[in-house]
């Protein structure tokens, strides 16, 4: 293997440390320590492996030595020391600017949609309440008469011996 294949390889170990490392710090951020957060993170670590795999399987037909672990080392140290901000700042930046409006306009088509869903679902219950208006004066009667009863039970069965008492 000449010089320039090995350089490229170890150049290409380093980066899938440094996306890993991005990954793992987007989802720790995103997921706040949550129980899914964790399950999240624990998914991602071996998709994170085949992805590593799969670049060293293009790169040099899958063969893994040593140093490979060791670029992988040095790409997260490197995330860690130096990438980190940037890779915050610009995932900040996209939310803000692509995230954040497409959501936006998201919830403003569901609003809309809502509303014009919203208006026969509206004429339909006022006419249901228009119909049942007849109706008011003895259901409020009957839910009167109702919970009279149940205070008298619940009057009359007070000291009962199957009554939940606290402790």
């Amino acid at each position: 293997m000449i010089v320039s294949h090995q350089l490229l390889s170890l150049l290409a170990m380093a980066g899938t440390g440094i996306l890993a490392a991005a990954v793992i710090d987007m989802i720790r951020t995103a997921g706040g320590g949550t129980r899914a957060g964790t399950a999240i993170e624990l998914m991602a670590w071996p998709l994170l492996g085949l992805a590593a795999f799969s670049v060293l399987f293009a790169v040099r037909s899958g063969e893994w030595r040593l140093y490979d672990l060791l670029a992988q080392l040095l790409g997260v140290l490197l995330y860690e020391s130096a990438l980190h901000r940037p890779f915050r700042f610009a995932g900040r930046l996209l939310a803000a600017l692509i995230i954040r409006p497409v959501l936006f306009l998201l919830g403003l088509v569901w609003g809309i949609v809502a509303f014009i869903i919203g208006i026969p679902l509206r004429l339909v219950l006022f006419l249901v309440r228009l119909l049942l208006r007849p109706f008011q004066k003895p259901i409020r009667a009957v839910r009167r008469k109702a919970g009279n009863l149940s205070r008298k039970v619940r009057r009359k069965f007070a000291g009962h011996p199957l009554k939940k008492r606290s402790a």
